[in-house]
């Protein structure tokens, strides 16, 4: 089951049209693209796919244009958390191994505060739901939840639970972790300007948005790095550096589609509370900065 998931997993945008719903056409397109460009698998509905921002059927029809789309090419892993409670998310959980996707995820139970028992409860029932492989999303940096290790370790006796995307800075803590972990657990990098340091420190693979605009820089640093090509790895790597810094400046998913215009795709708006799209002055210098470093990534 470990041995499954491995290499760049895009975590998927979802593409709205101008009345905030899921346009399907701009899903597909994009889809389409990733696949392309050599990609093994998407992660949906998470932070960068603003699955919190959608109901539990907009969750399911994402899951199902994706799975329509992808067939069998790649593998798909579907965000359930973050559903406002343990039924929603058993109930998208039911559905992503009806729909026969590859495995599921889940950030832990937030905004209240929950003991650690109760977050252990939270993935045991989620977990007794299905047969599908489950990730723990860790994401205390907008979560909150911050956990020792000797608590996640006691996550790895739950049936089910193959690793986690771990998405925080401190990779001792997550080699750490790994070595604790009662079986042995995956962990895919969260953070895409961390990816080839993770690498190092073993995590299996990457997660993350800044796949959606430059899915072959991912997969060029995973192949060089598994191939032993450490130097042409760390080149590639400080390419990243300078995307998600210039990204960060003018919001993440906001950005991030407008990018997607740069290398000819409709990457469709954001959802409120998010602004819907850059404003024309910060496309403007966006466009900019995005010609001077990675020209080679743009679609005039």
């Amino acid at each position: 089951m470990n041995n499954e998931f491995c290499g760049v997993y895009v975590a998927l945008l979802t593409p709205f049209d101008g009345k905030n719903n899921i346009d399907e056409k701009k899903m597909r397109n994009h889809i389409d693209f990733l696949i392309s460009k050599g990609i093994n698998g998407l992660y949906i509905c998470g932070s960068t796919g603003e699955g919190l921002l959608m109901n539990v059927n907009e969750r399911k029809m994402v899951a199902e244009i994706v799975k329509d789309q992808v067939k069998e090419k790649v593998k798909i892993i579907a965000h359930v958390g973050g559903s406002t409670n343990t039924k929603n998310a058993i109930e998208l959980a039911s559905h992503a191994e009806k729909i026969k996707l590859d495995g599921i995820s889940s950030i832990p139970p937030f905004y209240y505060y929950y003991s650690f028992e109760e977050i252990y409860n939270y993935y045991k029932e989620l977990s007794k739901s299905t047969t599908l492989p489950l990730l723990i999303y860790y994401i205390p940096a907008t979560t909150g939840v911050v956990l020792p290790n000797e608590q996640m370790a006691k996550l790895s006796t739950i049936q089910n639970i193959v690793g986690l995307k771990y998405t925080a800075s401190d990779l001792y803590f997550l080699q750490d972790l790994l070595r604790k972990a009662s079986r042995k657990w995956i962990a895919f990098s969260g953070y895409d300007e961390m990816f080839l340091p993770a690498l190092t420190m073993g995590v299996v693979g990457c997660i993350g948005s800044t796949q959606n605009v430059l899915p072959e820089i991912f997969v060029q640093i995973y192949n060089n790095f598994t191939q032993g090509n450490i130097k042409k790895a760390m080149e590639l790597q400080k390419r990243l550096t300078i995307a998600v810094n210039i990204l960060h400046k003018y919001g993440d998913l906001v950005s991030r589609k407008t990018a997607l215009q740069f290398r000819g795709l409709d990457g469709g708006y954001c959802r409120p509370p998010f602004k819907k799209e850059l404003f024309p002055e910060e496309k403007i210098k966006l466009l900019d900065e995005w010609k001077k470093y990675f020209p080679d990534y743009y679609n005039s």
